[in-house]
């Protein structure tokens, strides 16, 4: 990313009138990305898009729209709520074991709703189930509202975080849902985001992706040998992740990738695997002053000799904000001055001695993830074709709000803009 490229980002955002620390998508950056997720997607995979990574409504149908599916992963009950809200027609399969609270306060805040509401749990929502102990508990659940719940079980394929091993549990996990007039196995999810991670010294990662594909097989076998040769027909055998989906070539085991955070490459996502894809979030923060010849309070002197031993910035400047989990970007080589520390209110950071920002304009920064991330900015500001073209609000966390009487749950949404 060029010089050039963050002075016209400027230019937009001066324009808009955005006078506070911002979260920028570039849409077209965000396209490109798409259309390479796109490309794996035609090699014979469904797609799963990971709500928590892109935490908006508009961001997601964008997504959705442009990718043709249906299909989001969820993490979160209020953010389920939410999507389940906006976004009726959508199949959404849990993205981690939720506990049986959790699900309770789900269907009597569904049951709440007006009767138009159109999502229909029985048929667009998997339940995560880890343990058998889990199994059980949702079961009783569903028996006592008498209800079908669809189960997906979560596979340990070598991240080992947890989740059923191809072994006697699993298959009578398989044996308990069968027999069950109120649950239904909808599926597998194995989650292998090791692969990407592991040092060579461990494995190489065509090893890794080997062994997982391995594992997952084994418990394609299972389901075969305990529910028949067609039982895997209909399911929804979910993998992959962000640094791993663009590895996969063939649908021969799982039929569905996940990813998200691939679409807006933060900087923990600078790994060889998506070399194809541009970081597209930006946090635009604006500087409030520049200083130069900087000093540490009742340190003239001190402070001279730091500037001179390059230990203490030469020139600097105050941003309006900061303590983000993100790093600068722009200026290139705009960094945070340990000396003076961190500060979520006036960070400060050292410029180049003739680098020409100066008050109003902005200094850039690469969220290092997008889920800590987007929440903090409120609307997010979409940059297309040298403007800010629209802003898209981002999930309201209303998690506070949700009842923990076993008998209430309200949890209302007031709007979307988080505070």
């Amino acid at each position: 990313m060029s010089d050039l490229y963050f002075q016209e980002l400027t230019q937009a955002l001066q324009m808009a009138g955005i006078s506070q620390p911002t979260l920028v998508i570039d849409k077209h950056r965000l396209d490109r990305n798409i259309d390479h997720l796109i490309d794996v997607m035609n090699r014979g995979f469904d797609y799963r898009l990971v709500a928590k990574s892109l935490p908006s409504i508009p961001l997601i149908q964008h997504i959705m729209r442009r990718t043709g599916t249906i299909r989001l992963m969820s993490f979160h009950l209020p953010f389920l709520m939410h999507v389940v809200e906006h976004i009726p027609s959508a199949d959404i399969l849990l993205g981690k074991p939720m506990p049986v609270a959790a699900a309770k306060h789900f269907y009597q805040w569904h049951q709440r709703q007006t009767s138009s509401m159109c999502f229909d749990p029985s048929l667009q929502l998997q339940w995560l189930i880890d343990t058998p102990q889990r199994l059980h508990q949702y079961h009783a659940l569903a028996q006592a509202h008498n209800m079908t719940l669809r189960i997906n079980l979560e596979i340990d394929i070598g991240l080992h975080r947890g989740g059923f091993q191809p072994d006697d549990d699993f298959t009578h996990a398989l044996q308990y849902i069968e027999r069950s007039p109120f649950l239904e196995l909808s599926g597998l999810m194995g989650y292998e985001a090791h692969i990407s991670k592991l040092p060579r010294w461990i494995s190489s990662r065509q090893q890794a992706l080997q062994q997982a594909r391995t594992r997952y097989q084994q418990f394609l076998d299972i389901i075969q040998q305990q529910l028949g040769d067609d039982a895997l027909t209909g399911l929804c055998l979910n993998t992959g992740g962000s640094t791993t989906y663009t590895q996969y070539h063939h649908n021969d085991v799982a039929n569905e990738l996940a990813t998200a955070s691939a679409l807006v490459k933060p900087s923990d996502f600078d790994v060889d695997t998506l070399d194809n894809h541009q970081a597209a979030a930006f946090i635009a923060a604006p500087v409030l002053k520049t200083v130069a010849k900087p000093e540490l309070p009742c340190a003239p002197a001190l402070s001279a000799l730091l500037r001179a031993t390059g230990m203490l910035a030469r020139k600097g400047a105050y941003i309006y904000g900061g303590n983000w989990l993100a790093s600068p970007c722009y200026p290139a080589d705009a960094a945070r001055d340990p000396l003076l520390g961190h500060s979520s209110n006036q960070e400060f950071y050292r410029l180049a001695d003739d680098h020409p920002i100066d008050v109003d304009d902005f200094l850039f920064f690469r969220p290092h993830q997008s889920e800590a991330v987007f929440l903090q900015f409120g609307q997010i500001a979409v940059y297309e074709d040298g403007r800010i073209s629209e802003y898209w609000p981002v999930f309201a966390d209303n998690s506070h709000l949700v009842g923990h009487s076993s008998d209430t749950c309200t949890l209302p949404f007031s709007g979307d803009i988080a505070p």
